[in-house]
Formats: C-alpha cells, sequence, structure tokens
C-alpha cells in the first residue's frame, strides 16, 4: 500500500507540474476563448499544496468573472452546459482556497437553480437566463458537495433525496441506469438521444457514455454521512456503487470512468470494506497508467487547452481523494 501511495502521489504531483505551466502572467489559466473550463483549478491547486497559483486564479475569476448576482460569467462563459455544475464546482474550490467571499456569493447563485420540489439542480440556463427543465445525478451531487462544504445541510439533503427518487423511478436496472430528471415533469428522463445516448447509461455497452453516474453518487452520499450519520446514506451509496461496479470492465476505456474510483475510495473509508479498496486502487493504477508523459491527461484526439486542462485538474483533484482515502485505514 505504501508503495502505491508513493506512486499516487507522484501521479498526483507531475499532473499539478503540468497545470503550474498552463498559468498566465495575469493570474488566469489557459485560453480564455475556450471559456470557463478552468473551474476545477483552485480545488486541484489547493489538494496540490499550490496555494499561490489557487489564489492567482481566484483573484482573475473575483476581477474578471463574479457578477453582483454570485455568478461567474461577465460574458467569458463561452458556453452555458453544466452551469450549475461548474459555478459549484468553483465554489468547493474556492471555499478550499479559503476564499469565502467566492464560495458564499457563488453558492447564494447555485442555490437558486435548487429545485424545492425534488431537490435536483437545474443543469443549464435557458437563452433568457432562467433554469431550464433538465437535472441529473452527476450536476446535482456537484451542487450537494458545495452545500456541505459551506454548511447547508438541508439543501444537501434534498440532493439525498434527489438521487433516492431517481434510484426508485429504475425499472431497467441493472442493465440500464436513467440518470436525469424533468423539473417541468417532475418525472425520470426515459427518452434518450445522441450517439451517446445521453440520460442513459448502459452498464455492459462498451462506448462513451457517463460513467461517472454511480461514482459521484457515492461519493456525495458518502460526504453527506460526515456530516449526517444516518446510515440510509451509505445504502444508497452502495447501491449506485454496484452498478459501477459491476459494469463492463470496458468502462475503463473511457475517461468518464473517473469518478468511480472517487466514490469507492469513499466507501472505503467509510465502511472498511476490502471490495471498495481494490477498485479504488484499480482506479488509482489507471490513473497513473494513462497519464502522458508531460503530465496531463486527454481522451480527445484533438483536444483544446482548456479541454486538457479541465480533465487534468478533475484528475489531480480525484487521485487525491484516492490517496487520502487509502491512508485513512492504515493502522
Amino acid at each position: 500500500m505504501v508503495s502505491r501511495l508513493a506512486r499516487y502521489a507522484e501521479t498526483k504531483r507531475r499532473g499539478a507540474d503540468w497545470l503550474l505551466e498552463q498559468m498566465n502572467a495575469d493570474g488566469s489559466i489557459g485560453d480564455r476563448a475556450d471559456g470557463f473550463r478552468f473551474y476545477r483549478t483552485p480545488w486541484a491547486f489547493t489538494v496540490a499544496g499550490e496555494t499561490a497559483a489557487a489564489l492567482s486564479i481566484c483573484g482573475w475569476i473575483r476581477d474578471h468573472m463574479l457578477m453582483a448576482t454570485g455568478d461567474f460569467d461577465n460574458g467569458l462563459r463561452v458556453v452555458t452546459d453544466a452551469y450549475a455544475y461548474r459555478n459549484a464546482t468553483l465554489v468547493y474550490g474556492a471555499h478550499l482556497a479559503r476564499q469565502f467571499d467566492l464560495s458564499t456569493r457563488g453558492l447564494n447563485f447555485v442555490l437558486t437553480m435548487q429545485d424545492p420540489i425534488s431537490g435536483g439542480f437545474t443543469n443549464d440556463v435557458n437563452a433568457d437566463g432562467t433554469p431550464g427543465d433538465v437535472m441529473d445525478i452527476p450536476y446535482a451531487c456537484g451542487c450537494g458537495l458545495a452545500c456541505l462544504a459551506l454548511g447547508h445541510l438541508p439543501e444537501a439533503q434534498s440532493v439525498h433525496g434527489f438521487l433516492e427518487r431517481i434510484w426508485k423511478s429504475q425499472c431497467e436496472l441493472p442493465e440500464r441506469l436513467y440518470y436525469a430528471w424533468s423539473r417541468r415533469n417532475q418525472a425520470l428522463i426515459t427518452e434518450v438521444f445522441g450517439p451517446n445516448l445521453w440520460y442513459l447509461v448502459e452498464a455492459q455497452e462498451p462506448r462513451k457514455q457517463r460513467w461517472t453516474v454511480g461514482g459521484i453518487a457515492a461519493a456525495f452520499l458518502c460526504r453527506l454521512y460526515m456530516v449526517d450519520p444516518d446510515p440510509m446514506y451509505v445504502d444508497l451509496a452502495r447501491q449506485y456503487m454496484k452498478f459501477s461496479m459491476e459494469s463492463t470492465p470496458r468502462q475503463f476505456d473511457y475517461a468518464q470512468v473517473c469518478k468511480s474510483g472517487w466514490g469507492a475510495s469513499l466507501l472505503y473509508q467509510t465502511t472498511g470494506e476490502v471490495h471498495y479498496r481494490d477498485w479504488t486502487l484499480r482506479v488509482g493504477d489507471w490513473f497513473s497508467d494513462t497519464q502522458r508523459p508531460d503530465g496531463s491527461w486527454t481522451w480527445d484526439s484533438n483536444p483544446t487547452r482548456g479541454q486538457t486542462i479541465e480533465l487534468t485538474a478533475e484528475f489531480v483533484a480525484h487521485i487525491d481523494t484516492i490517496i487520502g482515502c487509502l491512508a485513512s485505514r492504515i493502522r
């Protein structure tokens, strides 16, 4: 285990070093034309011990993107997909970096996108700035984690209700998991679209899809359990994680498997059960094995600089969680 942890620490260090090389002289990172793809960098830099870089980016966001509403935009957003999730992830990282003005004001805006009925958060915004209809598991969990970080327990508990509502609405498990919910209809969305069948994960189909779903649900529920130790959170985390772990081994051909290490590692810390440890090690090895020689990660054939920053920052953050959760069980 010690040698494994040392390897993962080196992987995290190399990823952070690559990110440092992407910093600009004005405190920003990457290419502004790529839009808000650097939302996780304060989190990644903070857990890598790079306080100066984390606060530099937070300062740039404060000066150029923070709006009176608590939104992060000012015309620099470029795209609006995953709107609440990107904001909430920046909130989480800013709070880790002790930039409480960004995290507090930012969360106040994110909370305007929470659905009072289901407990989910709308993914995107409409052209007129109003919240959209679609809510889903990964993006709601990201918002729930920000709520936990800032002590908004009732709102985080509502995200548990959202995850439970979606799970109980499934009718094709264990083969298929539908992960999106309609705010307008208050019902599971079962109409899928696109080459990757968006809104659906087919467990045994080896294709690019959101393998993230089970892992991020389990991760959020374990974090919630730390604050409010009710066994029902762990019970639901187990069910979501089971779906991930019993899906095709070919999921490791895709970047989206990354969050299953997040969920498994927190379940290992919470329960001490060996099968969660083993899955965590499998994902940890995958992070190290798939890292590029320069320290970055990418799965796209011709990624933009922003896409590579986005993925590398995420992987650095996940590896840090894996290291911590494995170390928490060493006696």
